[in-house]
């Protein structure tokens, strides 16, 4: 009568030729994880930034005049929305905020330029006819940063954009 079943040295040379497997694929699978882990962080990163950045772009093209432009600095931007509640987009440690509301974080810097009709920069609100944003965000786990940059024209303001220039 025969038994069924593995000898010892089977059961040795499974585990030995299984070991060397994981030695040899452990890199290569450590590799592919770390590149997925990248590759999710910054896409994360991207789709929140540019969120953010649509909903600045939304809200100020829709900014009735000039007159509604509150504050020009170049680290934050107030106006006045149509309904007459003045709206901050700033950045408060490594956030970007819209008044105190949360909208990206890991913000590693967040500007603004004005341009008048010769797209040069100006600090005077009327003569502001497009807005510049900057915004760096850093990828979380030390995976780089990307930057994002867009401009935007004042477009309910009434003003004569056919000598405008871009620089």
């Amino acid at each position: 009568m025969k038994k069924k079943g593995f000898t010892l040295i089977e059961l040795i040379l499974v585990i030995g030729l299984l070991g060397i497997l994981a030695f040899v694929l452990a890199p290569v699978m450590d590799r592919a994880l770390r590149n997925f882990d990248l590759v999710w962080s910054r896409r994360a990163m991207l789709s929140e930034s540019r969120s953010a950045m649509d909903m600045m772009l939304r809200e100020i093209r829709l900014i009735p005049t000039s007159a509604d432009l509150l504050n020009l600095s170049g680290t934050s931007f107030q106006f006045e929305y149509p309904d007459g509640n003045p709206i901050t987009y700033d950045q408060n440690g490594s956030n970007l905020r819209r008044n105190t509301d949360i909208l990206a974080t890991n913000v590693q810097t967040l500007l603004f330029r004005y341009l008048d009709a010769a797209g040069n920069t100006t600090a005077i609100p009327a003569n502001v006819r497009r807005i510049e944003i900057n915004l760096t965000i850093n990828a979380p786990g030390g995976y780089g940063s990307i930057s994002l940059r867009t401009q935007s024209f004042l477009r309910n303001t009434g003003n004569n954009y056919a000598n405008f220039s871009i620089q």
